[in-house]
């Protein structure tokens, strides 16, 4: 890397730098004034924000620790899909086994003649009607 600001920048990138490239990239003031502008970008440097932009400063209530970027966060939801998965591979194999074993049972159908003669229960109350007098035949609509 020959371009100091090549340099300067795969250092705040992280990237591996050699210290002489680096140490003469930094002696030269456009150098310095390019990797403060740098770590303004990212904002690593709060010089000059408001108090509420700086980093660290929680508004609201302030969350415990470890509740962000936890490992087992990650894993919560993965380890909750394979049980769900599991189970219902378990239950789908035991309702296959188990539907083998059970007997088959066939109800008896509606539409089958019985073979006990039914008759019609006896009647618990009578209603008499006269034509003409609890009702009249009219012919025609509805």
């Amino acid at each position: 890397m020959t371009n100091h600001h090549d340099v300067i920048g795969a250092f705040v990138d992280n990237e591996p730098v050699g210290a002489e490239e680096l140490a003469a990239a930094l002696a030269l003031p456009d150098g310095r004034d390019y990797l403060i502008d740098l770590l303004v970008l990212r904002g690593l440097v709060t010089d000059g924000l408001p108090e509420a932009l700086k980093p660290g400063v929680t508004i609201g209530r302030p969350q415990p620790a470890g509740a962000r970027g936890s490992k087992s966060a990650f894993w919560l939801p993965i380890a909750a899909a394979a049980l769900v998965t599991v189970g219902m591979g378990a239950g789908f194999i035991a309702g296959r086994v188990l539907d083998r074993r059970a007997p088959v049972v066939t109800p008896p159908s509606v539409f089958e003649p019985s073979t006990a003669p039914s008759s019609a229960p006896a009647p618990t109350h009578i209603i008499h009607m006269e034509k003409g007098v609890d009702w009249n035949e009219r012919s025609g609509g509805n």
